[in-house]
C-alpha cells in the first residue's frame, strides 16, 4: 500500500483550507516545515495515531484515510492562522496609534475568531470519525 505524500498532503490543504497563496511556503523547505507543524498538531489531536514524516521519500509512515488528510490540512490551516495572528500582534500591537490603525481590535477579533473557528472545525472532524467507528 503506497504511502501519504507531502505532495497529497499539500494538496488537500490548498483545496480545502484556501489560504492566501502570498504567504504559502514556496520553497520545499518552507513547505516541509508547514506539514510537520501541522503533523506535530494531527498527533497531539488524534488518539492512537502518529504520523512521521521522511523528508528524503516525501511520505509520512502510513496511507492515511480521507478524514485523517482532511484533518491534518485543517491541524495546517490551524498552524496557518496561528503565524498570521502571531505575526499581526507582533507587528502592529505596539504600532497601533502611530501608524493610524484604528480598526486594530476588530482585525485581531476576526483574526483570532477565525483560529477559533478553525479548532471547531477539527474538533467536528475528529469526532465524525469516532462516531463513525461506533456506527
Amino acid at each position: 500500500m503506497p504511502l501519504t505524500t507531502y505532495d497529497d498532503i499539500f494538496k488537500c490543504f490548498m483545496d480545502n483550507c484556501r489560504p492566501d497563496n502570498f504567504r504559502i511556503p514556496q520553497t520545499n523547505e518552507g513547505k516541509y516545515r508547514m506539514i510537520k507543524n501541522g503533523i506535530m498538531f494531527f498527533n497531539n489531536k488524534m488518539d492512537g495515531i502518529v504520523l512521521e514524516t521522511n523528508d528524503s521519500t516525501e511520505t509520512v509512515n502510513s496511507k492515511m484515510t480521507n478524514d485523517e488528510l482532511l484533518i491534518l490540512a485543517y491541524c495546517m490551516r490551524y498552524d496557518y492562522f496561528q503565524c498570521e495572528l502571531d505575526d499581526f500582534i507582533s507587528v502592529y500591537s505596539m504600532f497601533q496609534k502611530e501608524v493610524g490603525f484604528k480598526d486594530y481590535k476588530d482585525q485581531l477579533k476576526g483574526r483570532e475568531g477565525m483560529l477559533q473557528r478553525t479548532e471547531q472545525r477539527i474538533i467536528e472532524l475528529i469526532t465524525n470519525i469516532q462516531d463513525k467507528s461506533i456506527m
